[in-house]
């Protein structure tokens, strides 16, 4: 660069060095490329969770089948008649008769 009285002279750029564009490029690529793992990781994301929301579903469905299930059970084991078949046929347990009776005073 010379410096003439108060005017500055630059020498002209050489026209072979290409320069900006090769930026440019460089930094849409990698954006691309950046965009596109995104997205992947994005996509990988979203069917974890599918699956995990899946067997979660599964799993409680199954639960609800068997709450459900122990609930009726519940509901017959608390039925008199099925106490008293139970002590009868399994504990071999009688109900006492009138002259068995022992009147504590």
């Amino acid at each position: 660069m010379e410096i003439l009285g108060t005017q500055v002279i630059r020498p002209p750029r050489a026209k072979g060095r290409g320069g900006r564009w090769v930026g440019h490029l460089l930094a849409g690529v990698v954006l691309l490329v950046a965009t596109a793992l995104l997205a992947s990781w994005v996509h990988v994301q979203s069917i974890t969770y599918r699956y995990r929301y899946s067997q979660a579903y599964r799993m409680q469905k199954k639960r609800v089948q068997i709450h459900e299930a122990l609930e009726i059970e519940r509901q017959m084991l608390r039925r008199p008649q099925r106490i008293t078949q139970i002590a009868e046929n399994e504990l071999g347990m009688i109900l006492p008769k009138v002259e068995d009776r022992v009147i504590l005073e």
